[in-house]
């Protein structure tokens, strides 16, 4: 029987910014650039709106000197102004708490949102929401309903919102009543001094969170390697008894990086071609309007139109690529070209197999359809900006 698969982070110094690698079973999962100094996602700020544009239903804000991002009118009708002038709507000049709902991506601005998230072990409260939501994992009609009935009432007096984590199931109603107690403090401190801030202030944080970059935070027995004794000590300290383990790394003689052959698998997470255990080939091209993936039997020995060789390697490619998809954050639309199978039996296995795969990604990923030249359509949701572009590689 195969022992449960071993999961690590690694946080370390590369090119002057922190590295953050998932690793299961030794190989990247996830590969992660954070800059030292930067806007992140989750930070909130007291902003100035630049302009309103009617037709597009939006507008922009400044959160920092120079730093403009977009914010959806229809998306958030509760503004949060701190500072307005004589007109009742959100205009020109008005100063208003946003949190940075999406980081910027290559030319696209940061998004904004007037809904605050403050995550916790085991959920997600949202200001200026009155929103209720529970995890789509948790499936039990009784389970949801309790967990809605408890949001309902944890919410009643207050101008929030709340979504539970799975692991909610995991606590007693009081445990995640006295969490959603502590995270509620957070958020009126926040609300409290933003009268008292200037404008472009950040007043909260949500780049202390390193974990969140690798959809890592609530596995528990994770184990958390650092050579950074910052890091360490912050992400130790702060352990909202997560069932983590943290080790700082010290030994100067032979780097972290070199002991995890991280480089190596960052090259390797950056190349456009990826080689298959059966001697065929992926081949990964991103553009700026989609990812384009190509799938080639290349070394592969194959009869003449041996149909069930070509699904088998299109089963191998479809649990690569969602896997690539993942280690790569490449998002927006994918356009997948498997080699052409005329049996729908296997098309329609293939599509399945993919769905399934899809399902294991943290970040929401849909499989469309194959369309009638034999292209598979997905679609992988926005967070982060993707790993070549974060490595400034093309």
């Amino acid at each position: 029987m195969r022992q449960n698969m071993s999961k690590e982070v690694i946080i370390t110094f590369y090119e002057n910014q922190y590295l953050i690698v998932l690793l299961k079973d030794g190989k990247a999962a996830e590969i992660y650039l954070k800059p030292s100094e930067t806007m992140e996602l989750g930070d909130i700020y007291i902003g100035k709106v630049k302009n309103i544009v009617q037709n597009i239903q939006a507008a922009f804000i400044e959160i920092s000197p120079g730093i403009i991002g977009y914010y959806s009118l229809k998306s958030n009708n509760r503004h949060l102004v701190t500072k307005s002038g004589t007109s009742s709507k959100l205009q020109a000049g008005d100063e208003v708490i946003v949190q940075i709902a999406r980081e910027a991506i290559k030319s696209k601005a940061p998004v904004l949102t007037s809904k605050l998230q403050l995550p916790g072990d085991t959920m997600v409260l949202l200001g200026n929401s009155d929103f209720i939501g529970i995890s789509k994992k948790i499936t039990n009609d009784e389970q949801r309903n309790t967990l809605k009935n408890l949001g309902t009432a944890l919410t009643e007096n207050c101008d929030t919102g709340i979504i539970f984590r799975t692991k909610s199931l995991q606590k007693t109603e009081d445990e995640l009543r006295y969490e959603f107690e502590n995270i509620l403090v957070d958020y009126n401190n926040i609300m409290s001094i933003s009268d008292k801030r200037t404008c472009f202030s950040k007043i909260y944080s949500g780049g202390n969170q390193w974990l969140k970059y690798v959809h890592a935070e609530q596995e528990a027995d994770l184990r958390i390697l650092t050579d950074i004794p910052e890091v360490y000590t912050q992400m130790s300290i702060t352990d909202e008894n997560l069932g983590h383990i943290y080790e700082l790394y010290e030994d100067s003689s032979y780097p972290l990086m070199k002991l995890k052959s991280l480089e190596t698998q960052i090259d390797r997470a950056l190349s456009a071609n990826v080689w298959l255990r059966s001697g065929a080939s992926i081949v990964i091209e991103p553009t700026e309007a989609l990812t384009a993936i190509d799938v080639n039997t290349s070394k592969t020995e194959i009869k003449k139109k041996d149909e069930e060789t070509f699904h088998q390697i299109n089963i191998e490619a479809a649990r690569e690529i969602c896997r690539q998809l993942r280690l790569r954050n490449l998002s927006g639309m994918i356009l997948i070209d498997f080699i052409n199978m005329k049996s729908q039996e296997y098309n329609q296995e293939l599509l399945n197999e993919l769905r399934t795969q899809s399902k294991e990604d943290p970040v929401q990923t849909t499989v469309i359809d194959m369309t009638a030249l034999g292209l598979v359509e997905m679609t992988r949701k926005r967070t982060y900006r993707p790993l070549h572009e974060q490595m400034n590689r093309k």
